[in-house]
């Protein structure tokens, strides 16, 4: 039984009043055993009858009477629920009585509020008003849910990410059942962040030349509507073009007709595009030059211009000598595809300006993946359970489609595993840095809007195939509402920002004034953690990880012995 401190003099539903028998000093010292005495945001009991109701102090004072008379002092306490077969349950069944006792936790009911019931069960840091008392957190409540750990920069979220990761990875070294796959926005989680670097396949990809190793991505795999995406086509226009270049199957001889088409009908626009970007595959036009007063192509020889048009046969012979040899790459194919789509739709009466954007983007695109992808089916994993994508060299568009195409390949993927409504095995996502990814405010740009989706369906639907998504960020209010919303577990730092603090407010629906009014005060690797993973929400200092695991984002120090500027003697 705890130390009795005082008794209920006034109780209005779940908020209470309590008279102290005495001021406690800070510590209590009994049987030689040290115990921090009682204070705000610590746990008191009270009882109606044999049942136990638990208390959370958020206010203490004392009052005096007009001549100075001492009346007494007094804690303000908030029900956050009652202990029923040892065990902690949230809610208010039971409500204290007037004179009731107060009395201090022992260990045992410190235990029963925070610690894990089961013995699958892992610590991340101590309670931030008594650093002698552990908190535990659950495998099966933690590990396989939506995560969202927020706080301003400095705060020590980049920590908590790291040191959850930490503790999965020594899990992960006796199963293949769990992947882990981290989207490195600022390069962070290189070497042996985290965990060892054997353990990790990492992708450290560019954009301003081909990676030296890329990601394995089957596009044969990708089907024509995941093309009209990526290429941001429209409707009325370019998806016909894209759909029938998707469905494209002529032969050689057939194409150089169509370019022999093209040459006798004027289409000089498409045609100098494809003498820039198809020159490798197709033969016969690099001396095609287009008079722009006659409105008609000309072959120059370097002796003699010869004029196509109805009335030259010997042009025809230069036609002959047209040749065209199909790429067997597939978005080099894909590509000569979209050009000849164009020019079958142009021959259609559609406008050449409609359709051009499409050919552009498209030619970029490609540029892009094949700096960053590689056409293969094998294990984006290679085997290792964790694999780690470096975005920070690669430009914007490929920042928000790299992420968006794997993450809807590994959903898909995990849709297919699922037999008999069973889970064979799970993969956890994990975005550090979101703001740059997942914002919200900037929808209008193609790529945002194919991202967001691709990750809201993730985290909506996700959990029923084993997937679950991690995100950090130090800007809660630019992500997606609908992701913010969907989180399990919040573990929420330092936040100042109003825009920051409301998003939170609507977000977290367990968090209590008292909790939102400490989020501006948190000190470096301080916390709130609320949701499914802990009986009510809990401050946490969160154990520092070692200097090799932590990822590459300490602040800088100009003296010292790790400081980038050298001090005379």
């Amino acid at each position: 039984m705890g130390r009795e401190i005082g008794k209920v003099v006034e109780a209005k539903g779940v908020y209470v009043r309590a008279e102290l028998y005495e001021l406690f000093p800070p510590y209590i010292v009994e049987y030689g055993k040290t115990i921090i005495s009682p204070r705000i945001n610590s746990y008191v009991k009270t009882r109606v009858g044999l049942d136990i109701i638990i208390c959370q102090i958020t206010g203490e004072y004392y009052e005096e009477q007009r001549k100075g008379t001492f009346t007494g002092y007094f804690f303000d306490l908030v029900v956050k629920g009652y202990i029923e077969n040892n065990h902690f349950i949230q809610g208010v069944r039971m409500l204290p009585m007037v004179s009731a006792g107060i009395e201090m936790l022992d260990s045992d009911d410190f235990k029963m509020i925070n610690d894990c019931d089961s013995v699958n069960c892992f610590s991340l840091g101590t309670n931030l008003f008594d650093n002698t008392q552990s908190y535990y957190f659950d495998y099966n409540t933690i590990i396989p849910s939506h995560i969202g750990i927020f706080g301003n920069t400095g705060s020590g979220k980049s920590n908590t990410l790291a040191k959850l990761l930490s503790i999965y990875s020594e899990i992960l070294k006796n199963t293949d059942k769990g992947k882990v796959l981290v989207f490195d926005i600022n390069n962070e989680y290189g070497n042996n962040a985290i965990c060892e670097l054997d353990m990790k396949n990492i992708y450290n990809l560019t954009t301003r030349s081909r990676s030296e190793k890329r990601i394995p991505l089957n596009y044969g795999n990708l089907e024509e509507d995941d093309w009209c995406v990526l290429l941001n086509a429209t409707e009325a226009t370019q998806r016909p073009v894209i759909k029938t270049a998707y469905n494209d199957n002529k032969s050689k001889e057939e194409y150089e007709a169509l370019i022999k088409d093209m040459i006798r009908t004027g289409r000089h626009q498409l045609l100098k595009s494809m003498q820039y970007n198809m020159r490798d595959y197709i033969s016969g036009i690099q001396n095609l030059y287009w008079h722009t007063t006659c409105e008609v192509f000309y072959f120059f020889d370097g002796e003699k211009n010869v004029f196509f048009n109805n009335e030259s046969h010997e042009a025809e012979e230069y036609l002959s000598n047209i040749s065209v040899n199909v790429p067997e790459a597939l978005l080099s194919n894909f590509l000569f595809k979209l050009y000849f789509a164009v020019a079958t739709h142009i021959g259609y009466g559609t406008q050449y300006e409609f359709i051009s954007p499409l050919l552009r983007r498209a030619e970029k695109l490609f540029a892009d993946f094949e700096k960053v992808f590689s056409s293969s089916n094998e294990d984006l994993f290679g085997g290792k359970n964790i694999a780690v994508i470096q975005l920070a060299n690669v430009n914007k568009d490929m920042l928000e489609l790299i992420p968006s195409i794997i993450v809807n390949h590994l959903f898909h993927k995990q849709i297919e595993k699922k037999e008999n409504n069973r889970i064979k095995d799970i993969i956890n996502v994990v975005v550090d840095e979101a703001h740059n990814l997942l914002y919200e405010n900037d929808l209008d740009r193609k790529h945002t809007t194919i991202t967001v989706e691709t990750f809201e369906r993730a985290i909506k639907e996700g959990r029923k195939f084993g997937m679950f998504l991690w995100i950090s960020s130090q800007r809660p209010s630019d992500i997606s509402s609908t992701i913010i919303s969907q989180m399990h577990n919040y573990f929420i730092h330092k936040l100042v920002n109003p825009n920051d603090l409301s998003r939170i407010r609507k977000a977290v629906a367990f968090l209590d004034q008292n909790a939102m009014d400490s989020l501006t005060v948190l000190g470096s690797g301080e916390c709130i953690v609320s949701g499914t993973g802990v009986k009510m929400p809990c401050f946490i200092k969160i154990n520092q990880l070692s200097k090799e695991q932590r990822p590459n984002s300490e602040n800088v120090s100009l003296f010292g012995c790790d400081g980038i500027f050298e001090k005379d003697d």
